[in-house]
């Protein structure tokens, strides 16, 4: 072998080498403590193992309120809280009492199940603004405390990071409030405070412990702790009154948390929390053991900046963190339930006291009320697209309708709650909706004379009307004043760019400037107004900026205006911002988003309104899948029986935009209607007027729902009898058990 070719060989190997050692290097490089920087989640030296193992030790605490039922203590050193509950015997800690064994997951994981709180940041002195996520025991804060009335304050500040923010705990009766003051938090420097997550381990349970947790997913749903499960993907995380991003929604449907609420039913004992200050900017966590760590837990988080995509140029855009605050004083309440009373139907009474009490839930229906109402959707007319000149089609008249109204109520149906849909110039989607009434369906004196023949037999007419969503060919050159805009002060827009949503305050002047007094004049019971129930939107526009609850504000000044013009108004949706104002409740979902870790659905929403305001789902029983599934759901959740009919067959719809309609002909449903409206009125109908009190799961597909007179309501979904109490209930069949029955 020549000089040469070992002189390349030896080359090769020392090249060979030093790649080897350089991929075994990365392989096994360490990052240097706090080489990451400013705090931003590594491990914290300063809270050695034996504190954060001690703190599911009450003594190691210090008592620093009390009342007659609860007493509140703090730990100095970690600033954990604990709440001991006299009735129960319970101690509801801030720190999860998971062993680190159990509870797995990096040790970084272990130690945020110990923490007081969460908190996220950016540096929004950056181009690209990365969101980071830390805790007490990563970002190793200055901690100082402060008695205050019934409690204390604690004040955390992150010199590294120039942030400052104060979480204050205090006892009312049998509630731990918690708050997060506005006027606490301090910003120096580029870091910009995204959220906080106060006590996010309160009432966190092991796949040991017995119990579930209840979140406001829809309906309302459960999961169960359990010690066989997989390992989850996600967690449920809902903006309390739905997700801004609604032009972003593809896939599954996830349904509203309509109400800012929360609880946990934990080895028989539990709580019930709820926000009452800055729900607007919160956020409802369920994380289920499985996901990151095995432990279940359940929180509210308080938002003050939102990230969205920020264009830099033509078709290229960075993630992004506003830059200004939203500014709002953040509060949870944990209502300690009494001894023997955990349920989630338990949950749902106190819940409803407090929204009774607090002026948040008005009651529409009288108490000694025995009838339920028809609720009907008539569908009237839409336009249908062509090459030359659109066709207006009629698929009810207002005459027609009339018809419809009469020959039901000849045939025993007493009480209708009628909406009237697409009955204007252009009819349904032709968006923002104008208030001249259609000349093809009967023009302003059809309508007239049917909101006449309403008022006559005692019945409910509402007439739909939507001045949120916006077609853009209807704005002309107001396009960009008139929409609302995200904080990169784009407009909110499908991909396509025609559908967008109209500016609250312009809407709110078009309705005043003549839309109201129009809408009045037809004489028909009050409005129904499209998505005021299930959007809450913040607006970034240049000349009417809103922020989510002036958005909404502006349309309950719309919503408060026409029900004192009209007498009444109806809403699509049920956040519970509306309950203080609607006459009814319409498109509520009786059931939940079908998350792979809920167990149940529940109806923790109709527990709330039922007995005070009219509700109906959001899927008619003449398009739904399963009819008699469907009938049972509404004897089971105590809603209004619903159907959208047309005079003449749906096929004349289907060139439109509005093809979901596939049965819908007055002719074919009428005798369905008319014979189910008697059937639930002859059992069911004493308890329309009363509040519903429990709900629970008697056997796999049996489901029991009791009102305040002791009746109760049992629902077999399933394929074979239940028995109970010398009662048979048959295969998707339903008993009604009166009090004396039952005794």
């Amino acid at each position: 072998m020549t000089p040469r070719r070992v002189l390349r060989w030896i080359s090769w190997a020392v090249v060979l080498g030093l790649l080897t050692f350089f991929i075994y290097a990365l392989e096994n490089y360490m990052v240097e403590q706090g080489v990451m920087g400013d705090g931003a989640g590594q491990q914290n030296a300063d809270f050695p193992r034996a504190v954060l193992d001690k703190l599911g030790d009450l003594s190691v605490y210090e008592k620093v309120a009390e009342n007659r039922r609860l007493s509140l203590y703090y730990e100095p050193l970690t600033s954990s809280i604990a709440v001991e509950d006299k009735e129960t015997g319970a101690v509801w800690l801030s720190a999860s009492d998971v062993s680190d064994e159990e509870a797995g997951g990096s040790q970084l994981l272990k130690d945020s199940l110990k923490s007081p709180f969460n908190f996220s940041y950016a540096d929004i002195g950056r181009p690209t603004h990365e969101v980071v996520s830390s805790n007490l025991i990563s970002g190793s804060p200055t901690i100082g405390k402060e008695a205050v009335d019934n409690g204390i304050r604690v004040t955390y500040q992150f010199d590294n990071l120039g942030l400052q923010f104060a979480i204050e705990f205090t006892l009312d009766e049998d509630r731990l409030v918690v708050s997060v003051p506005v006027t606490e938090i301090r910003e120096q420097g580029n870091y910009a405070l995204v959220s906080i997550e106060p006590v996010p381990n309160l009432g966190a349970a092991s796949d040991r412990d017995k119990g579930y947790m209840f979140y406001p997913d829809g309906s309302g749903a459960i999961s169960f702790f359990k010690e066989s499960h997989p390992q989850y993907r996600e967690k449920y995380s809902a903006l309390v009154y739905g997700s801004e991003d609604i032009f972003e929604r593809n896939g599954q449907r996830a349904e509203n948390a309509y109400l800012p609420v929360f609880g946990v039913h934990k080895n028989g004992r539990g709580f019930v929390a709820y926000i009452t200050e800055g729900e607007f900017e919160s956020k409802i966590h369920y994380a289920p053991s499985g996901y990151l760590v095995n432990v279940n837990r359940v929180s509210a988080e308080f938002l003050y900046r939102r990230e969205y995509s920020a264009a830099i140029r033509k078709g290229e855009y960075a993630r992004r963190v506003e830059t200004g605050m939203r500014a709002f004083d953040h509060q949870v309440v944990y209502h300690f339930l009494p001894k023997g009373r955990a349920e989630y139907s338990d949950m749902a009474q106190i819940y409803r006291e407090y929204l009774i009490q607090s002026g948040k839930l008005h009651r529409t229906i009288e108490k000694n009320k025995r009838t339920i109402p028809l609720a009907l959707n008539l569908f009237m007319g839409v336009k249908e697209e062509r090459v030359l000149k659109d066709r207006f089609v009629q698929a009810t008249t207002f005459e027609q309708a009339e018809n419809i109204v009469q020959q039901l109520k000849s045939a025993g149906v007493e009480e209708m709650s009628v909406i009237v849909k697409g009955w204007m110039t252009g009819g349904y989607g032709d968006f923002p909706d104008g208030t001249a009434a259609a000349g093809e369906l009967g023009g302003a004196s059809g309508l007239k004379r049917l909101a006449r023949t309403m008022k006559e037999n005692g019945l409910e007419l509402f007439l739909n009307f939507n001045n949120v969503h916006a077609n853009a060919d209807n704005l002309g050159v107001r396009k960009m004043s008139a929409v609302m805009k995200d904080p990169g002060r784009l407009p909110l827009q499908n991909y396509y760019g025609d559908s967008l949503l109209l500016n609250a305050v312009t809407a709110a002047s078009r309705f005043d400037s003549g839309h109201k007094q129009t809408l009045s004049g037809y004489g028909a019971s009050g409005i129904d107004f499209e998505a005021y129930g299930d959007l809450a939107v913040a607006d970034h526009s240049e000349w009417n900026p809103l922020t989510r609850e002036g958005t909404v504000g502006q349309w309950l000044s719309m919503l408060r205006e026409s029900r004192e013009m009209n007498g009444k108004a109806a809403v699509h949706g049920g956040n519970q911002y509306v309950l203080h104002l609607a006459d009814r409740l319409s498109d509520l979902p009786l059931e939940d988003s079908r998350y792979v870790f809920t167990d149940e659905a529940v109806p923790f929403y109709p527990m709330i309104v039922h007995g005070s305001i009219p509700y109906s789902g959001d899927i008619p029983l003449n398009i739904h899948h399963d009819q008699r599934q469907g009938f049972l759901r509404w004897v089971e959740y105590g809603s209004m029986p619903l159907y959208e009919l047309t005079w003449r067959e749906p096929e004349e719809l289907r060139f439109t935009e509005y093809r979901k309609l596939f049965s819908s002909a007055f002719g074919q449903w009428a005798p369905v209607i008319i014979e189910q409206y008697r059937e639930l009125n002859e059992r069911l109908g004493h308890t329309w007027g009363l509040a519903m009190t429990s709900h629970r799961k008697l056997e796999r597909n049996v489901y029991e729902t009791g009102y305040e007179d002791g009746t109760r309501v049992i629902v077999n979904y399933g394929s074979i009898p239940y028995e109970t109490e010398g009662t048979t209930v048959k295969p998707l069949d339903y008993a009604v058990l009166t009090k004396e029955v039952g005794e």
